[in-house]
């Protein structure tokens, strides 16, 4: 890793303890160089060196790193660059991130960056049928780490008490079936985008880095809009989807109800022109 002089980087006069100064900087490190997993950090002497600090600064520093699933510390072996933990969700599979996480032996983590009453852009009030509306914005981590950045629109009416300690480390869908609406699904779209500035800040990335961008709206039994959604997922995702193919000279089950109406349909006309025929 080429590091720039670390002891000009620290401000001694800041305030801000010296450690949370230097993991900071070691993270953008690993950040913008866009380090691969077991990549060496340098030693403890190194770091102790050019940054002018005590080692157990330096250990404070790759400690807070290490938390935050950045770094891998091995025993008599020094620091190397964590792998990325990897996200695997059923796209076919409305919710139930944390489910799917938890079934990967992972624990799926939320923080509410923000929540404000606004007018819901034309996409949504086409989705949600209504222009007042909740704008939720979570981050959802994997040890730690960013995965996904949400940006959710609601309905303000049914959902008027959701604030930011009631959604953090919550499932918005159990939330709404507690207050009687139940998520069923909807359609949604997956496609790759590059990431903004302040995108790339939330996703811990770089900007212009691609990222998988989920769009849709999701419904209750009866059609209502309860969410319509942008969820921004770093590459580190593998959306897993189920095909199956008709066998030859089978019907579909959506061919075969269509064959049903309209033989539904041909029985009445039939029985119709039958009895206007009988009558003359």
């Amino acid at each position: 890793m080429n590091f720039a002089p670390h002891e000009s980087l620290l401000s001694r006069s800041s305030g801000q303890p010296l450690h949370s100064q230097i993991r900071n900087i070691l993270q953008q490190q690993i950040v913008d160089h866009g380090l691969e997993a077991g990549t060496p950090l340098p030693t403890e002497e190194e770091l102790q060196k050019n940054f002018g600090v005590s080692r157990s600064v330096v250990r404070q520093a790759l400690a807070g790193l290490a938390e935050e699933g950045l770094i891998r510390r091995q025993r008599g072996r020094g620091s190397v660059v964590a792998a990325a933990p990897v996200l695997r969700r059923h796209i076919q599979q409305a919710g139930g991130l944390d489910q799917q996480a938890a079934a990967s032996g992972q624990k799926m983590m939320t923080h509410v960056h923000s929540i404000q009453r606004c007018n819901a852009p034309d996409e949504a009030t086409q989705a949600l049928g209504v222009m007042d509306v909740l704008r939720i914005e979570r981050i959802r981590m994997l040890e730690s780490v960013p995965v996904a950045f949400m940006r959710t629109w609601v309905p303000f009416a049914p959902f008027s008490d959701f604030s930011v300690e009631l959604l953090e480390n919550a499932s918005l869908h159990q939330l709404m079936r507690e207050r009687g609406h139940i998520p069923v699904g909807g359609p949604r779209s997956v496609q790759a985008v590059l990431a903004d500035e302040a995108l790339a800040e939330f996703l811990q990335s770089c900007t212009g880095d691609p990222v998988l961008l989920l769009q849709g709206v999701t419904q209750d039994a009866h059609g209502r809009g309860l969410e319509w959604f942008n969820v921004w997922h770093r590459p580190n995702t593998i959306f897993d989807v189920e095909a199956k193919v008709t066998p030859p000279g089978l019907i579909s089950a959506q061919e075969l109800s269509q064959l049903h109406r309209m033989s539904q349909k041909l029985e009445s006309e039939l029985a119709r022109v039958s009895a206007a025929t009988n009558s003359q």
